[in-house]
């Protein structure tokens, strides 16, 4: 007569345990679950600032902005100036541009725990129209055969490429994150007068079908404080 007794009773402790770890589970995953919104950033590409500073012949220099989603979607805006003065070693032709840019698209988290790490598939659709100087004291021309001055002034052009590439980022202190980015650039589009093609796009480098490039981003997480304040509220 026991023996029933017994195994009812371990039964009904083993419901009991299933039930507080399916509970205790629940409950972790709820504090995994990233919220919809989870913050709002703003950064600054630190090598194109740092590249104008040491006088570097070309620098993208540019700030974004992003919002996190889940966690895991992060819509991001880039804007920018891209800077370019350089001379031609083999025909002496100067090119000179100073001209906004700007991109749009969207950063994946691949990291799918919520430790502050992240590991970034990157997709941008990039467009500048801009303006640029050709210059060239002595130049020849190659179908009359005459020598004189070339000055093609404020030369307008339009460009449009796309961008794939992976990322990392991690946190520094507190709000403050670095993160870094290999991109590999496709160009779609591009007009420009017939007298001369531009030798630099800004944001997308040299004036080619292709191109790779890179950023090295300081992040200010400027929501975090704001979305943790709020979900204190909810909570209380």
């Amino acid at each position: 007569m026991k023996q029933p007794i017994t195994c009812k009773y371990i039964c009904f402790l083993l419901l009991i345990s299933l039930t507080c770890f399916s509970s205790q589970a629940q409950e972790q995953q709820q504090k995994d679950k990233a919220p919809l919104l989870s913050g709002v950033a703003v950064s600054a590409d630190i090598v194109g600032f740092a590249m104008k500073a040491i006088g570097a012949k070309f620098a993208n220099m540019e700030v974004g902005g992003r919002i996190n989603l889940l966690d895991k979607y992060f819509p991001v805006a880039e804007l920018g100036i891209g800077d370019c003065h350089r001379e031609g070693a083999e025909t002496g032709n100067t090119f000179s541009t100073t001209s906004p840019y700007m991109r749009f698209g969207l950063d994946y988290n691949f990291n799918k725990k919520h430790n502050g790490n992240r590991l970034f598939g990157i997709f941008r659709y990039g467009f500048s129209s801009f303006k640029y100087d050709i210059g060239n004291e002595t130049f020849s021309d190659p179908v009359y055969g005459t020598t004189g001055p070339l000055n093609l002034g404020s030369e307008k052009a339009t460009a449009q490429w796309l961008e794939f590439g992976v990322g990392v980022e991690t946190k520094l202190w507190s709000f403050v994150r670095l993160g870094w980015s290999m991109r590999y650039k496709f160009r779609l589009a591009i007009s420009n007068p017939e007298e001369g093609a531009p030798y630099f796009i800004p944001g997308f480098g040299k004036n080619d079908s292709n191109c790779f490039g890179g950023t090295v981003n300081l992040v200010f997480d400027v929501g975090k404080n704001i979305m943790k304040n709020k979900q204190k509220k909810e909570n209380k």
